[in-house]
């Protein structure tokens, strides 16, 4: 956002205020008093960094647009809005600001998708999408767009606010798109040929830049050979600049082996399935010794089907040396070997390294055979460290045994902690909001150790402020009693975990943390907010919590809704 317009607003804010209490006095008819019903008053939102976007020639670049409440002001009944761009406030901008930026051209914006629907009390709506393009820009001159509501369905008895407009900056960027691959000039990515070409691309000893351009749909691509596939590996770094990869199908990963960084992507609608060897979305290894990963905003969502080989994760098979921040994984995982988890299925990393994964989330379905769990499968069984923080699931998870909602197995030498690897794996303020962490075989197979949060792991693990759902589906097998939910204290090397009883016989062992049982009917975003969640990150407003600028869950009452607000007659609006 541009220097001085947190000022403008605060002016905008007061006007459109004073705009409305001048529209309610006059609705107060020749008394003069003030009727009960007041008119709702709504804003179009571009959630997320409003910086200044340079634009390549062919690329595109998108956003969400929603419609917001603004103040208090909330609807008893559920809205479609939609959306337009207003020249007349370019003007209006400018002398505010002292800029003189120009009007965006027609053709250098798309609103893909226009409406929006607001639910009932709700303060945001679900997002529309807006696409810009470089088609009519002019070197070295920065472009305005302003978007407001332009109307709204099922009722007339509503206010928008103009002047809070949803502002986008933008420009044409002057970067080679062809190259040659720098920091500061990557390589442009803007088809399925450019991403068939990044392998020749890559240099070993030396990291390549490249940039996303464009949505690139892979709907027919039949044939795929990774960009990088053997060690050691040739390090690159992707800007996926907010674009989406879509339908991949194949039998490996989409990159294959990656050291570097991966940031700001999607990917959608992949199938991998027919796998020789441990398999990710993103990529089958996410790092190696001494050629680290950095993975940041990545969204990825399929099915993977990995019935030949340990190590199938949402993003990596296994990961060694990595850091996932921010990313999350919708994801189904069909396995009936060691190693699956929603993020990544193992951690390799070496003797005094580190592997940090924070604030992400999984949902879906995983199975597998052991070593199962909503975020990873096996933590590193080396003198390494793993840190899994800030992090929740939602997804349902089976396997025979050694699995949890969070992570399968997380033990650094033997299960009491005392053998002479360090202890050093931390989970810590996580939540297991899974559907479901249990398995149906029969009482006498091997089952022991399931968990709220950690399947199996050593007593002197680092277990701080995790939650499990107060309602939360587990079970080890379906007769076997000795291992119940119970509420965990936090632990440390020097303050170990509590031992919980073997069951009956010598490989049955019991050693979960289950973390502590949320109050009922808390929400997860009502524990994430109690445990400090960084909300520069997460959007803690709903029932689960989201990534700032993301979708949220809508969940649209039924037309008898009580309790959290009173009903009204229909159109009318509520000032809390």
């Amino acid at each position: 956002m541009q220097k001085g317009m947190k000022k403008t607003i605060s002016y905008m804010l007061m006007t459109a205020l004073a705009a409305l209490a001048l529209s309610c006095q006059k609705n107060g008819g020749e008394s003069g008093k003030i009727e009960p019903t007041m008119k709702g008053v709504f804003y179009a939102d571009i959630p997320g960094d409003k910086a200044l976007v340079e634009i390549a020639p062919g690329a595109s670049k998108t956003y969400a647009l929603k419609a917001c409440a603004f103040r208090d002001y909330v609807t008893d009944i559920t809205m479609n809005f939609s959306f337009k761009a207003n020249p007349e406030a370019v003007t209006a901008y400018n002398e505010a600001n002292g800029t003189s930026y120009e009007m965006a051209p027609g053709t250098s914006f798309e609103l893909v998708t226009n409406e929006v629907m607001l639910p009932r009390y709700a303060k945001a709506s679900t997002t529309a999408k807006l696409k810009l393009n470089a088609s009519g820009l002019e070197k070295d001159v920065t472009y305005i767009l302003p978007l407001t509501l332009d109307k709204a369905k099922q009722t007339d008895n509503w206010a928008v606010a103009d002047t809070l407009a949803a502002f986008v900056l933008f420009k044409l960027s002057d970067y080679d798109p062809y190259g040659p691959g720098t920091e500061s000039n990557p390589y442009s990515i803007a088809s399925v040929d450019d991403l068939k070409g990044m392998g020749a691309k890559l240099i070993e000893g030396s990291k390549v830049y490249f940039k996303l351009d464009a949505d690139i749909d892979m709907a027919g691509v039949t044939e795929w050979t990774p960009a990088c596939v053997g060690s050691p590996y040739k390090a690159f770094e992707l800007d996926g600049a907010g674009h989406t990869i879509s339908n991949f199908k194949g039998t490996t990963s989409l990159f294959g082996c990656v050291a570097g960084k991966i940031y700001d992507l999607n990917v959608t609608g992949v199938v991998i399935e027919n796998v020789s060897g441990p398999v990710g979305i993103l990529a089958s290894y996410g790092g190696e010794e001494g050629n680290p990963v950095t993975v940041d905003h990545v969204h990825v969502q399929g099915k993977i089907t990995n019935t030949q080989s340990h190590g199938t994760g949402g993003l990596f098979g296994v990961i060694s040396e990595a850091t996932i921040n921010a990313c999350s994984a919708d994801i189904v995982i069909v396995s009936n070997k060691y190693d699956s988890g929603g993020i990544y299925g193992y951690d390799n990393s070496p003797a005094g390294k580190r592997s940090m994964i924070t604030n992400c989330w999984t949902s879906g379905d995983i199975t597998g055979n052991r070593m199962v769990g909503g975020i990873a499968g096996m933590l590193s069984n080396k003198e390494s460290e793993c840190v899994i923080s800030c992090c929740y699931s939602t997804a349902a998870v089976h396997a025979q045994f050694q699995y949890g909602g969070l992570v399968g197995n997380a033990i650094k030498g033997d299960k009491s902690g005392n053998a002479t690897t360090v202890i050093n794996n931390h989970i810590e303020k996580c939540l297991a909001w899974n559907q479901a962490v249990y398995s149906d075989v029969a009482d006498d197979a091997v089952h022991y150790s399931a968990g709220a949060i950690v399947g199996f792991t050593a007593l002197k693990n680092y277990h701080v402020d995790c939650y499990r759902r107060f309602d939360l589906d587990f079970r080890e097998c379906p007769g076997n009693a000795s291992n119940v939910l119970v509420d965990h204290a936090n632990s440390s090397p020097d303050s170990p975990l509590v031992e919980m009883a073997e069951s009956a016989g010598a490989t049955n062992y019991n050693f979960p943390y289950h973390g502590k049982a949320a109050a009922e009917g808390e929400t997860a975003s009502q524990v994430a907010k109690k445990l400090g969640w960084d909300e520069e990150i997460w959007d803690l407003s709903g029932a689960l919590p989201f990534f700032k600028g993301g979708d949220a869950p809508v969940v649209v009452d039924d037309e008898n809704a009580g309790g959290q607000l009173p009903d009204f007659d229909e159109h009318d609006f509520f000032n809390k």
